[in-house]
């Protein structure tokens, strides 16, 4: 496996966990945000979703699916700018920038290996 495949295979990882805290224990998520506890459904879809985006990143990794490895650059800068985004306006609170820069940091790690392997 190639090292740019690699970051997106370990990334694969942080969505399986993300994506079993939202649906299991959501309110482990809530209070670490500073939410108030979810009682609805839909924070369990998102983690639903996550998972299934796991899914996605973890195949794509071990079929070496370049243009994939790519276009996760994209998905996770926007993931990024769209939680500072939702700081910024006041609409989450300010550690959601945190969980931002861990997708930024991804897109970054990944970014940099393709450019290092000739691939971007």
């Amino acid at each position: 496996m190639s090292k740019s495949a690699k970051t997106v295979y370990f990334f694969s990882f942080y969505l399986f966990l993300v994506g079993l805290e939202l649906t299991f224990i959501p309110n482990f998520f809530t209070k670490t945000a500073q939410l108030p506890e979810a009682h609805e459904p839909y924070i369990r879809v998102v983690g639903i979703l996550a998972i299934i985006l796991g899914v996605y990143y973890y195949q794509s990794a071990k079929n070496e699916l370049t243009p994939f490895l790519k276009t996760t650059i994209v998905g996770r800068l926007i993931y990024f700018l769209g939680a500072v985004g939702l700081v910024v306006s006041q609409i989450a609170p300010p550690v959601f920038i945190a969980f931002g820069v861990v997708d930024l940091l991804g897109a970054v790690w990944t970014w940099q290996t393709l450019k290092s392997e000739g691939k971007m």
